[in-house]
């Protein structure tokens, strides 16, 4: 699987970023998101969205029977997610793109350690009570499930997207990915394991991470496989004149 943006004559202008560059809407998305996954929490905090979570959560119960479907959906939300992530890293860093997983394995590890940060600092209770058999993760906000699906698939789907596939099967796996990750946020509502505003906040975690791996892999970026866009240097040539000594 090759990527669009290997190509070592680039200009070097790619990789400073300027008000043309489309890329620069990631970095937008990132700010909106902090913005707003902040403003979140501080609400949470000060309990002013709990009529609008009960309202929502007992709207989803009423609407959406607790099924074995939703158990497994949840599920792959946990462990199979975490060997996916391992095996995306690794196989960057089997491929030579040695930042990349490297910039892939600090935002894995700010996630996990930010949700439960988080989770200490707003300390809600979820809705059924405690954790889904998870030792220590006892706080509701933010839905770790969702903000690690839509960050670990979404990563996978970038680099994906990237990649010299026909456009149908990107468009396909972008698209499955994403009914993947709203089905998780709906799981976590039917199980009782959260509330509304604790799969929001996932959803916003998330697109942080998306946004700064977005960001740092993109054509001229930090982790855009430094070596492989270095230019070769010209072999040197005789200068004009000079003689052949084997031939002489």
């Amino acid at each position: 699987m090759t990527d669009h943006s290997d190509n070592p004559h680039r200009s070097a202008a790619t990789s400073r970023p300027n008000a043309g560059d489309p890329h620069t809407g990631w970095l937008v998305l990132t700010a909106l998101s902090i913005i707003g996954f902040v403003a979140l929490t501080l609400v949470v905090k000060a309990g002013m969205l709990v009529a609008f979570d009960h309202s929502v959560l007992a709207s989803v119960h009423e609407e959406i029977p607790h099924t074995s479907f939703w158990d497994v959906i949840s599920a792959s939300a946990n462990i199979p997610l975490i060997v996916i992530g391992l095996g995306f890293v690794g196989w960057l860093f089997v491929t030579g793109r040695r930042r990349e997983a490297l910039l892939a394995l600090i935002l894995m590890g700010v996630i996990t350690g930010g949700s439960e940060l988080t989770k200490l600092f707003v300390a809600e209770r979820r809705p059924s009570g405690n954790g889904d058999g998870i030792p220590g993760v006892p706080g509701a906000y933010p839905s770790g499930h969702e903000l690690e699906v839509l960050s670990i698939l979404g990563m996978v789907t970038i680099r994906f997207w990237r990649s010299s596939f026909a456009r149908w099967a990107r468009v396909a796996f972008a698209g499955l990915v994403t009914i993947e990750v709203i089905l998780v946020g709906i799981a976590r509502l039917v199980l009782d394991e959260h509330w509304p505003a604790d799969v929001l906040a996932g959803f916003l975690g998330g697109f942080v991470v998306l946004g700064l791996y977005a960001w740092f892999t993109r054509p001229g970026g930090w982790a855009d496989r430094p070596p492989a866009h270095e230019p070769t240097r010209p072999s040197a040539q005789p200068a004009e004149g000079a003689v052949d000594r084997k031939a002489a």
